[in-house]
Formats: C-alpha cells, sequence, structure tokens
C-alpha cells in the first residue's frame, strides 16, 4: 500500500502564519457552501401545489401559518389563514384545536411557538421595510426570510467547526475533508430551503460543543499562545446553545444534562451563574410563548390522549351510543360530576363513535360527545364490558376531519408506524432511512466516537463520551417510542430526529479521517464516503419533505418498512 507524503502540521511555522493559510482554505469553502445554499433558497418554489407556492409539506406550512397570524392577524389562532385557499395552499395536517381565550374552538399548529414567534418578528420587520405580505408575495417573503433564518446560520455553523478544527493538532488534509463534510454531505444541507427545527437545533448543539471545548481546554494546541481560564460569557453562551437545541429538538434535553456535568466539571461557580441562567432564559422564552399561544404550560404534543376520568356509568349501552344517543345514567352522572358545567353549556350535543391512534387494545368502544353549536365535548371509553369511562376533553388532535385519527384511510402507510422495534431498528441504522445507509460517512463517525475518546492527543475525551452516550440515548429513545410513533419522523427525506447531532458526528470525523489520511487507499475511501454522502443528501435538494430515495427503492422489493 502506498502511503501519502508527510501531512505538514505546521510544527515548524508560527501559529499566525499557520492559521491564516488554513483560514484561506477554510473561507473558501465555507463562502460556495453559503453560495451554493443561497441559490437553492433563491429559487424555491414548490411545482405540486396550487400557485406560487414556497411550502414543501405541511410541516413548513404549519410554522408559517402561525407566523402569517400573529404578524397580519395578532394571534396564535390560525384558522383565518387555513381558510384562505387562494392564491396558494396553506392548510395543513400540523395543527391541534383547542378552546381559545374567547371560549370558542380554534385550530393552532402543534409545532412550539418559540420558533415561529422569533420568524414573526423578522417577517415584521421586514414587512415594514418593504410593504411585503406573505400572503401577496409569498415567494419574497419567504425567500428573504430563508435566507437570513437558514443560509446565515449554516454559515455560522461551518465557521464554528472551522475554529474548532484551528484548536486541534490534526492535519490540513483532516480539516478540509471534515468542513467539506459539513458543508456538502450531511442532511442539514437539504434543510436549507424550509422553514424547520433541525437546522437552527444542530447550529445551536454546534455553539455549545465550540463553547464546552473552550471552557475545558484553556490551552490551545501547539505552536499558539495559551488560553486563559475561560470566563463567565462562555458558560452563559453554553447554556443559550444548549437550551436554544433542547427548545428546537426536545431530545436535546439530554445535552442540557450533559452539558451541566461539564461544565460543572471545569467551574461551580460558572455552571451556577453562567449556564443554569442561560438555559432557564431559553427555557422560559419556550414556556411563555407555549402559554401565549395554547393558555397553558404544557406543549401540544402533551394533549394527544383523552383526558383523566370525571365519573363512571356500568351498564350495557353500547347499542344506544352507536345510534348516537345518550343514556339517561350517563346524563345523570355527568350532572354529578366535574363535567356539569361541560354539560350545561352544550345546547347541541352528538354522540358519534370515534377511535384514536393509540388506543389501548383493552379498550374495545370510545364514542366523543361534541356540542354542533358550541366548543363543549368529552369523551366516553368502555375499558370492560360492562363499565363506562366518562372523560374529560384533552386530545388537540382529534377532530372532525382530523389526519391523525385512526379512520382516516388517506394517512400515508409510513404514518401508521412500524410494529415491530427490531425491523424499524434495523431502518434506523442500515435500512431505508438508515443513519449509516443514507449517509455513510457516519461509518467513520462510529469508530470516530471511540477514537475521541480514547485518544489524548485530539484533547476532545469528553466530546466522545457525551457523544457516545447522546447518541444511544436519542437512538434508544425512538427505537421506544409506542407504535404510532414509529414512523420515521414521516415523509421525510431522512431520519431528521437525529439531525441535531450532526456537528458532533462531524467532529467525531476527525480521528478516523486522521489516520485513513496517511494513505491514498485511505483518501480513496474517504472520497468514496463522503461522496455517496453528498449523493444521496443531494438526491432530495429541492424538497426534503420526501422519502428518501432508499425508501423508494424499498417500496419496489415489498420487504418489510
Amino acid at each position: 500500500m502506498s502511503r501519502a507524503p508527510d501531512e505538514h502540521y505546521c510544527a515548524v511555522e508560527t501559529g499566525a502564519l499557520c492559521a491564516r493559510k488554513h483560514w484561506s482554505i477554510y473561507w473558501i469553502l465555507i463562502v460556495v457552501a453559503m453560495t451554493v445554499a443561497s441559490g437553492r433558497v433563491l429559487t424555491i418554489r414548490n411545482p405540486e401545489t396550487r400557485g406560487e407556492s414556497p411550502f414543501f409539506s405541511a410541516n413548513d406550512r404549519s410554522r408559517w401559518c402561525t407566523v402569517h397570524a400573529l404578524v397580519d392577524f395578532g394571534t396564535y389562532e390560525i384558522d383565518r389563514v387555513i381558510e384562505r385557499q387562494t392564491p396558494i395552499h396553506w392548510d395543513t395536517i400540523d395543527k391541534v384545536q383547542h378552546v381559545g381565550a374567547d371560549g370558542q374552538l380554534h385550530f393552532y399548529s402543534s409545532k412550539p411557538p418559540l420558533l415561529s414567534t422569533l420568524r414573526a418578528g423578522k417577517y415584521w420587520l421586514l414587512q415594514q421595510v418593504t410593504g411585503w405580505r406573505i400572503d401577496r408575495q409569498p415567494l419574497e417573503v419567504v425567500r428573504t426570510l430563508l435566507l437570513v433564518e437558514n443560509v446565515l446560520p449554516f454559515g455560522l455553523l461551518l465557521w464554528l467547526i472551522s475554529a474548532l478544527l484551528e484548536r486541534l493538532f490534526v492535519a490540513d488534509w483532516t480539516r478540509y475533508f471534515v468542513l467539506a463534510a459539513a458543508g456538502f454531505g450531511t442532511f442539514l444541507t437539504t434543510f436549507l430551503v424550509t422553514f424547520n427545527n433541525h437546522l437552527p437545533a444542530a447550529v445551536a448543539t454546534m455553539l455549545a460543543i465550540y463553547c464546552f471545548d473552550r471552557i475545558l481546554n484553556r490551552n490551545a494546541r501547539p505552536g499558539f499562545k495559551p488560553e486563559g481560564p475561560a470566563g463567565w460569557g462562555w458558560y452563559l453562551a453554553a447554556g443559550l446553545a444548549s437550551g436554544f437545541a433542547a427548545a428546537c429538538d426536545l431530545p436535546a434535553l439530554s445535552l442540557v444534562g450533559v452539558g451541566g456535568l461539564v461544565c460543572l466539571a471545569r467551574s461551580l461557580s460558572g455552571a451556577l451563574l453562567g449556564y443554569l441562567p442561560g438555559f432557564a432564559a431559553v427555557a422560559a422564552a419556550f414556556a411563555v410563548t407555549g402559554y401565549l399561544a395554547h393558555g397553558t404550560w404544557e406543549v401540544a404534543y402533551s394533549h394527544r390522549s383523552d383526558g383523566p376520568v370525571a365519573t363512571q356509568v356500568s351498564g350495557d349501552h353500547a347499542a344506544s351510543l352507536d345510534a348516537g344517543e345518550l343514556p339517561e345514567p350517563f346524563v345523570a352522572a355527568i350532572k354529578q360530576s366535574d363535567l356539569a358545567s361541560v354539560w350545561s353549556g352544550m345546547k347541541l350535543p352528538r354522540v358519534e363513535p370515534g377511535t384514536w391512534m393509540g388506543q389501548a387494545e383493552s379498550i374495545e368502544g370510545r364514542w366523543v360527545v361534541r356540542d354542533e353549536l358550541g366548543p363543549g365535548q368529552f369523551v366516553i371509553l368502555r375499558p370492560a364490558e360492562s363499565l363506562y369511562q366518562i372523560r374529560h376533553w384533552n386530545n388537540w388532535y382529534d377532530y372532525p376531519g382530523s389526519y391523525w385519527s385512526t379512520a382516516n384511510e388517506r394517512r400515508s402507510e409510513v404514518d401508521y408506524g412500524q410494529r415491530s422495534q427490531l425491523v424499524y431498528a434495523f431502518h434506523m441504522l442500515f435500512g431505508h432511512h438508515g443513519i449509516f445507509s443514507l449517509t455513510p460517512l457516519w461509518i467513520l463517525s462510529a469508530a470516530g466516537l471511540a477514537g475521541l475518546l480514547l485518544v489524548k492527543i485530539y484533547r476532545l475525551r469528553w466530546l466522545g463520551a457525551i457523544g457516545l452516550v447522546l447518541t444511544i440515548v436519542v437512538f434508544a429513545f425512538y427505537m421506544t417510542r409506542p407504535e404510532h410513533d414509529r414512523n420515521y419522523g414521516g415523509q421525510t427525506s431522512g431520519l431528521r430526529w437525529t439531525f441535531w447531532l450532526i456537528p458532533i458526528w462531524l467532529v467525531a470525523l476527525v480521528p478516523v479521517v486522521q489516520s485513513l489520511a496517511r494513505t491514498r487507499t485511505g483518501r480513496v475511501i474517504c472520497f468514496c464516503l463522503l461522496g455517496a454522502s453528498i449523493i444521496s443528501a443531494g438526491y432530495s435538494a429541492a424538497n426534503p419533505w420526501v422519502h428518501p430515495w432508499l425508501y423508494q427503492i424499498w417500496e419496489l422489493t415489498g420487504l418489510p418498512r
């Protein structure tokens, strides 16, 4: 096996000259990546929808509905937005319905409102400057905001990776390869053209990693001036970044936890006076915007099941309920329960059969009682043959015509969930939504996490440890979700729930790429894996809300999905 020439580590150069050489290449890669991203954003248009629509899925329409409603109607209620069918389609399946401040039922985006609220502020400013309205100039508004909210943060992510690489004693080839992988080889690039939570979560994670490195590693790499202890600002920035990552992707709460341990390991005062207040500020913003939107401190996702039991009735009443009648024993029991006020306010109650995903197999019947003229509603369940539970209403996703109802036969097959946890685990790793099959670069990262943990020279043992922990925790969390949640993130180009971990996996490339780069054969392997990853991500570059290319091939085989 032939060896490539020994890599020059700049050991004989001054630190400043070495850094200038590196940054000249870093900036070329960053500018090229951002320019490509900008070109894609400036040409976005969904040809499969009516009118000049910049929206690619119900997911991003849901968030834009909130932005539109906040700025143009002064409310989080999206009823007036989704009712509009011209000039473009606004309605979304990612919505919930519950009683609003006026005592009436309204629709709201099911997405946590913090990101939409922040973007609404920028939309308001854009509207003041240009006079554009998103319902009249949708392409202009969305493209401009995506440049600010997606492309610029993506550039920040690349800059942070470059800055972290500059702190490591590694070969130049390794530096440029990792940065090229970040700029072109991950599924973060596919989500640059849509309003989503995964890109900002990844940017926040990268910022947190950089802050943790500054906190833990006080000395710069060889040839550079030693650094002093990390100041209070780095702890605050780490808390803000970790908290924002969690606000965007809730499983990133695990990052908040391990990040707190990292800060405690270095400084108790830094953790308590910097990191904790930073996280608390983001948590407060998340909670307050959620309360302003929904009138409760609970997130919308927690309202996907029936409420607590108010009272019970015995007997055999299934036939009457199926016929749309509410038997007298039920009326009497309700009047004696804490549902009495709900019942007294109902003017035209209607009983209808209703099923719901995730319903326990032991429950043989479910009926919904709705007021045709008002917001009152409650649920009747039959957990046993002659026992009926009357429950408070709590399921915000269960409304007439809901996409998520088990009675909806138009649901995408993937949204029914995978029954087998083993099959689900296989497809999450090596199958049609596989972390390794869709982005082969992560094969190197899997070994690299162990390499960071074991090799002292990179000074990133802490990242190897938390990277392994976070990856395993996130994977186990989603693998053990209920059947209806085992859906790979819906119709999307990759396993999007793991995208916030991408910065960790990118840095984990370092030890393995460093080793492979010593030979031409090793470099060829790296190039092949990078090329395959770029092609895989590029397949969905025009629209990230489509099934992966491997899923579409898998459909032809007839094998379990």
